[in-house]
């Protein structure tokens, strides 16, 4: 089954950037390892937090996503975020309380445990966003294949993608449906029929998925997917960024 390269998701925004014409493979493999640097890092030394800090802002600023949509995908760092708030009152090593707050100790351990949390979560979460606002889901499904991920691994990540864009769009016109029947949100309570709608979606879907599935079967699909190849650009920069990226992760761990 031949599939093409250019098929939008409701996360890419297509802006002119430097990143958005890269080829997938390399835009996956740099963020993994920017994100693995980050997370392995000691993130004690200043050095370290502004270096890594930099990489992620410049990157950041080549994908040249609004600075509005940035922070409304970055919403999604908010369980982490109260999670790590909670480690200054409960993360000590040796007692090392630096100060009292409302009768609460706080502690030094867990002051460095919760900025590494934060910082690393954060940083994550953007090359996150970065990804997948500048390459296409069915992109990202090829780079994932020119990196030699197994087949079936690529079958399913591309129905996943694929079925949750048709999920999100038929979500929508379930709730204009419901708004022009005068359904109103205000509050948890009203929610429920959303729930309920929601629920009904999700076994239609199933037994939608099951269906293509047989008629993709009867058709020849034996779970391999290709994908037509197209021309893409090179970047040192971001190989550059790469690289800086995982010598101060070097420099930390022999630190």
């Amino acid at each position: 089954m031949y599939m093409q390269t250019t098929h939008s998701h409701h996360l890419s925004l297509h802006d002119e950037s430097i990143l958005y014409t890269l080829s997938p493979q390399s835009k996956i493999l740099a963020t993994l390892l920017i994100v693995v640097s980050i997370a392995f890092s000691k993130i004690i030394n200043p050095f370290q937090i502004i270096s890594h800090a930099l990489i992620v802002l410049l990157i950041i600023k080549f994908s040249r996503i609004p600075v509005k949509t940035y922070l409304k995908r970055l919403t999604i760092d908010i369980p982490f975020v109260l999670f790590a708030i909670f480690l200054p009152f409960l993360s000590s090593g040796n007692n090392d309380a630096v100060f009292t707050f409302f009768s609460l100790d706080i502690y030094k351990t867990g002051l460095l445990e919760m900025s590494a949390i934060l910082f690393k979560a954060t940083a994550g979460v953007s090359m996150g966003i970065v990804l997948t606002a500048v390459t296409t889901n069915i992109e990202i499904i090829y780079g994932l294949q020119k990196l030699k991920l197994p087949s079936i691994i690529i079958a399913i990540m591309s129905f996943s993608i694929r079925y949750i864009d048709v999920f999100i769009d038929e979500f929508k016109r379930v709730r204009i449906s419901m708004q022009s029947r005068g359904y109103i949100e205000k509050g948890i309570k009203t929610l429920l029929p959303i729930a309920y709608a929601s629920g009904a979606m999700l076994i239609r879907g199933y037994e939608r998925g099951e269906r293509v599935y047989l008629s993709m079967v009867s058709r020849g699909f034996n779970g391999v997917i290709e994908l037509q190849d197209r021309e893409y650009n090179n970047s040192n920069y971001l190989v550059l960024l790469t690289l800086i990226s995982i010598i101060v992760l070097i420099m930390d761990l022999q630190i």
